[in-house]
């Protein structure tokens, strides 16, 4: 419990930036270091991954079971209460 600090507590009473340690499990493919994603494994290695439920759409799901194109708001964009401000589509330059 750092004084002024705002951020979620995460473990031992304090957040990542204060020193909580966060376990995550490394990927069970032999001499792989990546993070597990799902059912043991890493990307690379056969995780499966989330797909959009809208029609024809091939993008990784984010939230609710649809990509950002779809509908899903982002995380910061909740907190904040409304749309993410870098989730705005950038124009290509021809």
């Amino acid at each position: 419990s750092s004084e002024g600090c705002t951020n979620n507590v995460v473990n031992g009473g304090v957040c990542t930036q204060h020193g909580a340690k966060v376990s995550r499990k490394n990927c069970s493919a032999e001499g792989c270091t990546n993070n597990a994603v799902n059912g043991g494994v890493c990307k690379r290695h056969g995780a499966k991954r989330r797909i959009c439920s809208s029609e024809g759409c091939t993008n990784n799901a984010v939230n609710g079971g649809v990509c950002k194109r779809h509908g899903a708001e982002s995380s910061s964009a909740k907190r904040k209460g409304g749309k993410d401000e870098n989730s705005k589509k950038k124009k290509k330059k021809k």
